[in-house]
């Protein structure tokens, strides 16, 4: 068996979200990271992955925080304004998922 580690916001208050990534459009594999300090002082990975899904681990990257499908604000950050045409095609296909993705109750 795999062991993930999950922050209780996955586990608790995000665990209708997370499901309804993996049965939608799948978490995929990471592609880009960008590191990151929140406004308490503590680092961060914004991982994103091949399938659109934005992946927040610790500093460590040993425990995801959060995840949720991208939108194309967030993905051009991350790339600096180059972002493949590929990937935006990609988020504009998942637009329809993102909108759902904190109305699901699965």
């Amino acid at each position: 068996m795999i062991k993930r580690n999950i922050s209780y916001h996955i586990s608790e208050d995000r665990l209708d979200r997370a499901c309804y990534i993996m049965q939608t459009i799948g978490l995929g594999d990471i592609i880009k990271e960008q590191h990151g300090v929140d406004e308490r002082g503590r680092g961060f990975w914004r991982c994103f992955t091949n399938t659109g899904v934005m992946l927040i681990m610790d500093e460590h990257k040993t425990k995801a925080v959060t995840l949720f499908i991208a939108d194309q604000k967030q993905v051009s950050s991350m790339y600096q304004g180059k972002t493949p045409s590929w990937v935006f095609a990609m988020v504009r296909k998942n637009a329809k998922y993102a909108k759902m993705q904190n109305k699901v109750e699965v």
